[in-house]
């Protein structure tokens, strides 16, 4: 019975290349075993068949699937539901949409909030939450996908089977699951434990203890449980080809940033903004521009697959509005003079391990932003852009109504943040400067490194000790310390660097910390020795 095949254009079976019965229809499913039904459609119409061709009870709906564990899943007017191999609905409920059943469980799709979750074949939801998706479970472990895009396992009672989300997550194969962070492809363990530190831009699961890989340069590799490299699929100069490929294009990717700032200044972006759609010669006359300059910025800006292009006339992708809407002080703010200029000078900063801005500007980064509006706008605008990184670690500091303290807190954005958490604080800034889109929030200006008598229950660091040497570090913390007392707490929000050194978690961003102020992130070991 499992050698009966669907035909190539998909109207009827086969089974050892002759037609399994006379008849065709508009399209065929695979048969599932058992029963011997497959879902057909014929005439906007679909309903199951057995071998013969020939219907297996009298019912049709506006959409059928195969039986799985004795179970089918089809659609009529009222929605998505389910059916025994006597073609009776199993339960009263009808669903948005539904998945098959697999291990007796099945994904469906609520009609009103239009979440997911999963049922029992009495269409009870096994568990009481409800995610943005759920998949099939595979040996009793399913995926699911919270409101902000992470996934995860769960097991058949709902619970969290490791407590660790991910950008992408795979069902388990024989103990193991494909999963996705910042750097790629890597394996992981029923504990959500990385089985190693490589990350690979493909993966597959493990054969036999043996899994192929791609990895960042696109080389294919077959790898160990562990993440030896057991083999290099492709010849050394195919390997090596691939390699002065990856950094030819790295050593040119900067120009994709400069382009991208030049269109934003040029004020392409905002008559896009300003426009439904606009056509070819609309541009010409509008923008202060060669045409050939136009056109090379038009083209550009479809291969990014910023814009559409219909007709000769041009519109804003998502991905264009949210760089015009969200985007370009980041942007501008990266790309500025100041900031380019000073990349320049990393050489030097390297070699004597120094900062490099106050030599060129003739004063230190933050004075000389205040001087320099735009600069400070959009340095003030990248405050508030970062402080939504730490709101996933707001409900462990557990606050009342203590006086909390945001040393060096430039424009109140984290503070502004963590009182929309904890409303009853009293919050207050001790920062030396001022910043553009100041906050209603106290402000005290002193200078942090020098002596300073504030009294709060909380102080906060969050994003400033990396900014400094060793010395200005130990110098803030002296301060700190000699304002607290016995029972006050100091919180600080830094990044740690992977002790290994195999994951860039503030690894790149340290050079430009060194080059533009002279500080850098830390190991944790590090920090505990300041």
């Amino acid at each position: 019975m499992h050698d009966i095949i669907i035909s190539l254009d998909e109207t009827y079976h086969l089974k050892n290349n002759k037609p399994l019965y006379k008849q065709t229809f508009d399209k065929v499913q695979s048969f599932h075993f058992p029963p011997a039904y497959a879902p057909v459609i014929n005439n906007e119409h679909s309903f199951f068949i057995d071998t013969s061709g020939q219907p297996v009870f009298e019912r049709s709906f506006k959409q059928a699937f195969g039986f799985y564990c004795g179970i089918a899943t089809v659609e009529d007017e009222q929605g998505f539901f389910h059916i025994d191999e006597q073609g009776k609905d199993i339960h009263c409920q009808r669903f948005y949409w539904a998945g098959n059943f697999q291990e007796n469980i099945c994904v469906v799709q609520d009609k009103e909030t239009r979440l997911f979750f999963h049922i029992n074949s009495q269409a009870q939801p096994i568990y009481k939450k409800q995610y943005a998706y759920v998949g099939d479970y595979c040996y009793g472990i399913a995926v699911i996908t919270n409101e902000k895009g992470l996934c995860t396992h769960i097991d058949k009672q709902g619970q969290l089977l490791h407590q660790k989300y991910f950008l992408e997550c795979d069902v388990y194969h024989k103990g193991y699951a494909i999963v996705k962070d910042e750097r790629g492809y890597f394996h992981i363990n029923k504990k959500g434990q990385a089985l190693y530190n490589q990350r690979y831009l493909k993966l597959e699961p493990f054969y036999n203890n043996r899994a192929v890989a791609i990895d960042v340069y696109g080389v294919k590799k077959i790898i160990s449980i562990t993440g030896d490299i057991i083999q290099i699929i492709e010849p050394l100069n195919i390997e090596t080809q691939k390699i002065v490929s990856y950094y030819a294009d790295q050593s040119f990717s900067y120009w994709s940033a400069r382009i991208l700032h030049s269109i934003l200044e040029l004020g392409v972006f905002d008559l896009l903004k300003s426009n439904i759609s606009i056509s070819t010669n609309e541009l010409y006359h509008q923008l202060d521009l060669p045409e050939k300059s136009i056109d090379m910025i038009m083209r550009w800006l479809q291969v990014q697959q910023l814009i559409i292009n219909k007709a000769e006339t041009y519109s804003l992708t998502l991905a264009g509005k949210t760089i015009i809407k969200t985007l370009k002080p980041v942007i501008s703010y990266w790309q500025s003079p100041e900031l380019i200029q000073t990349s320049l000078a990393l050489t030097a900063s390297l070699k004597k391990h120094q900062k490099s801005f106050d030599k060129l500007y003739s004063q230190p980064f933050f004075e000389y932003t205040q001087m320099n509006k735009q600069l400070n706008q959009n340095l003030a605008y990248i405050m508030d852009y970062y402080a939504d990184d730490y709101r996933c670690y707001f409900p462990y500091l557990n606050l009342s109504n203590e006086v909390v303290c945001d040393i060096g807190g430039g424009n109140g954005a984290l503070l502004t943040t963590l009182k929309k958490s904890y409303p009853k604080i009293s919050p207050l800034i001790l920062d030396k400067f001022n910043y553009a889109n100041p906050s209603s929030i106290e402000q005290i200006a002193v200078d942090i490194f020098q002596k300073w008598s504030v009294s709060a229950d909380v102080y906060l660091v969050s994003r400033i000790l990396h900014d400094w040497n060793d010395e200005k570090v130990t110098q803030l913390l002296e301060q700190i310390a000699q304002n607290m007392q016995d029972k006050t707490i100091l919180y600080l929000f830094e990044t740690l660097i992977d002790k290994n050194n195999v994951i860039d978690n503030g690894v790149t961003v340290s050079f430009h910390l060194l080059n533009l102020l002279g500080g850098r992130e830390r190991t944790l070991s590090e920090f505990s020795l300041l």
